[in-house]
């Protein structure tokens, strides 16, 4: 079995290019997965730098595997674990993101959210101790 593919960045904008060529070099990911993985990656990755509020010096880690389980053998698994004042509502806006437009920023908001869920098997948030993660089953 392959090793899974690991990246450690800051939650910061400028992070985002070296996250996005992380995504993409993963010699885990094939085709089709190379892009929903870089849109639930990148997506996850804009709320939290967003949203988060993550303590100065934090970093957020990603790492991609397959599942080795018997009834997920297979499947791309997506990890993304990261410290945060706000991981809590990160978790309610996963079930209550609706699309609406921001007449502030002139944009619409909640897309995101809601394509996630859409092309992801199932994202679960685990809330521990010192970090939050979001465990995302292409």
């Amino acid at each position: 079995m392959p090793r899974p593919c690991r990246a450690r960045v800051a939650p910061d904008f400028a992070s985002l290019d070296a996250l996005e060529r992380f995504v993409l070099s993963c010699p885990l990911l094939e085709g089709g997965e190379r892009n929903r993985a870089l849109i639930v990656v990148t997506e996850y990755f804009d709320n939290i730098v967003m949203h988060g509020k993550c303590p100065p010096g934090s970093l957020v880690s990603v790492r991609i595997s397959r599942g080795r389980a018997r009834g997920d053998a297979g499947q791309v698994r997506i990890l993304i674990s990261y410290r945060s004042e706000t991981f809590g509502r990160m978790v309610e806006a996963h079930g209550s993101a609706r699309p609406y437009y921001d007449r502030g920023s002139r944009r619409y908001r909640g897309l995101g959210l809601l394509m996630c869920r859409n092309i992801a098997r199932n994202v679960t948030y685990k809330k521990g101790l010192f970090k939050g993660s979001i465990r995302i089953i292409l």
